[in-house]
Order: C-alpha cells, then structure tokens, then sequence
C-alpha cells in the first residue's frame, strides 16, 4: 500500500511561532513511518517555505540517529542549512504532497489563513475548514455565535481603538459590568499571549495597551472562580461524528493559566479525570460538542471551559490543539485508550475522509 506523503507545516509569522515549531516536531516524531512518508515544513516569518529533513533524524538509543519516513527526492538526505526556502506554489508543485498536517498556531495558520491557501491548491489538509477556523480564532465572533445558540460563556467587554479612545467610559463599564479582578486580553491570539488578569482599575490600562499590540480588537471579560477544565474533540475517521475524550483539569502554577503555566515544564497540573461529579463532566462534554459543532469544526478541536458550582462557562475552542510535551489533548487522547501515533492517524484520516466526500470541481464552460 503506497504512503501517504503527509507535510508537517510549522512555524509562520505568528507570536505562537515557536509553540509551532515545538508541535510540529513532535508530530513528525510520531507519525507512523510504516504509513507516512514524512515531509517536515517550516513556514519562515517572511512567508516562505522551507524543507526541513533534518527533523527526520532522530536519537536511537542516544547512539546516533536514523532516518524515517524519507520522503524522496535529494532534499529528504540534505540539512536545512543546504535548503534554500522557496515560495509555496513551487514548493507544492515539486513535492507533489497528499495531505498537509497543520502544527501552525495563531494568526495566518490556525485562523483560516493556511485554510484557503490549501483550498486553493486542492490540497487536504487537518482540522477545521476556512470558516470554523477564522470563527474560534476569533473570540469575539464565536461568543456572539455561542450566545446564540445558548451556551454559557462569560460576561464581557468588546474595545476597538475608537471605544479607547473614551478610558474613562471604559473605566465606568468595566466597573459596573464586570467589577474587578477581571481578564483582558487581544481578541485573536491564543496560547496566552498578551492575557493579564487585572485585580484593580489602576492595572486596567497598561493590560488593554499590551493586548492591543496584538490585534484591534480587546477583551475585557469577568474573572471566573471555579475549576478551569478542557475536553479535546476528535471526530470518528469513519462517519464524521465528533468523540469527546475525557475532562481534563487544569490546575496552575501560577495566578492563572498563562504561556508559561501551559508550556513550561511543571508549569500546571493536569488531572484526569478532572475532580468534578459525573453528571458535571456529562454536561461540559455535551456543551463543548455543541459548541464545536455550533462553529462547525472538524478534524479535532479542544474546548476550554470553567465550570462554577455546576454551571459549565465556556471561554474558547481551540481548532489547532497543541502537540507538545505538555499539551492537553494527546493527554486526553492517552486516558481514553488513544496512543499519540493513533491519534494523529486519525486525524490525519479525517481529513481524507472529508477531502474524499467532497464532490469533483467542474469548471463553468462558457
């Protein structure tokens, strides 16, 4: 049975560049040779498209290295250093790939952005489509949407540069709405980046000025108390449906779940199952499947929520979940039985599944 090629891609421009980088080399370590010939890619901050073989070289024993999943061509045996970065019209067309596994986090690869490119080049590619993607990526618009649709999500605030402009209004709203502590942070960007929990006005400034140098848009929410959990998503390779794995709780080492506290080591606890009842864990499973289907996501997602004397708040979706050694959804995938190399095997199966149930392009003839 011939392999499937599979391009890790990685990196990009994003302020998450190097969370990336970290989860697109642990999903080129796990991808199943027997299955995949493994092509990893680095987006470099200029946009371009650059090879990286060396990836494919790992320990074995500490006594060397091996090669795995080659993909071919005199590229597969060179370093990157060897490797000029090339555009992604030619890159595509001289590697000839079967499908793309998407490791890039944040704006102009999880946002939808790599999405319609590939799209455009008829290239299958992991996770959710244009649409879900843009949408979770973008907090504002996916709460109005889980309002909609009635699933609990904070209280919060919405500032543009022209609403800034007034402070003391803002001041007035966050006060009599939200009260304080409260939480701020840029509107499209995950991992952390740029969040501050405020516990008094006199912070509130100095936290929407460092969330606006990440986007135009800034949210001031209400500080919830309660167990902060998550439950990852993966849809069944076969029919489509999405599968909630297990509750995790998150418990950190720090004020709050910031970058550090999710990606350093021994940064945060993760418990599972996560120290809520039953019928608790039921219903942040049900909720976070209907919000992941509300914005339409595929592939796998995971949902991040709060849960508060047994309501279930649900803060985001995350459409492109991190790999890293301390990332939540492997975690998640392990306690229901999923080792990491099947979990990417499905993910990777989904989106054929999905690529494969699409119906053929015909062209208009004029």
């Amino acid at each position: 049975m011939k392999k499937l090629r599979v391009a890790v891609l990685m990196g990009g421009p994003s302020p998450e560049r190097d969370v990336s980088v970290s989860t697109g080399r642990q999903i080129v370590t796990a991808l199943d040779p027997e299955r995949y010939s493994v092509l990893p890619v680095e987006i470099t901050k200029e946009g371009k498209w650059l090879p990286r073989p060396d990836m494919l070289e790992l320990p074995a024993g500490g006594t060397g290295s091996k090669q795995r999943g080659n993909p071919g061509g005199a590229i597969a045996h060179g370093r990157s250093g060897d490797i000029a970065p090339t555009t992604y019209d030619r890159f595509v067309e001289r590697e000839q790939v079967d499908v793309a596994f998407i490791a890039m986090h944040g704006p102009f690869g999880e946002d939808g952005t790599m999405q319609g490119l590939l799209e455009l080049l008829g290239i299958p590619y992991t996770g959710s489509g244009v649409l879900a993607s843009a949408l979770a990526m973008d907090k504002l618009r996916s709460r109005q949407i889980f309002e909609w649709h009635r699933i609990p999500v904070p209280a919060y605030l919405s500032v543009t540069a022209d609403v800034w402009r007034d402070r003391g209004h803002v001041h007035q709203q966050v006060g009599k709405a939200l009260g304080y502590p409260c939480v701020v942070k840029p509107n499209a960007v995950g991992s952390s980046i740029g969040v501050s929990l405020v516990r008094d006005a006199s912070r509130l400034d100095p936290a929407i000025e460092k969330a606006f140098a990440y986007g135009p848009i800034v949210l001031i929410e209400e500080y919830i108390a309660g167990t902060e959990i998550t439950c990852g998503i993966v849809d069944d390779p076969a029919t489509g449906r999405p599968h909630a794995l297990p509750l995790i709780e998150i418990v950190p080492h720090a004020d709050f779940y910031d970058y550090d506290a999710k990606y350093a080591t021994g940064g945060s606890d993760h418990l599972i199952p996560a120290r809520v009842s039953d019928e608790v864990a039921a219903r942040a499973q049900a909720i976070a499947v209907r919000a992941y289907q509300a914005l339409g996501c595929e592939g796998m997602g995971r949902v991040d929520m709060i849960a508060r004397a047994g309501d279930i708040v649900v803060l985001e979706i995350n459409t492109i979940p991190g790999m890293t050694a301390t990332s939540l959804l492997p975690d998640a995938a392990r306690a229901a039985g999923i080792p990491f190399a099947e979990l990417l095997d499905r993910i990777v199966r989904n989106a054929m599944r999905r690529a494969d149930a699409r119906p053929p392009v015909t062209p208009p003839t004029s």
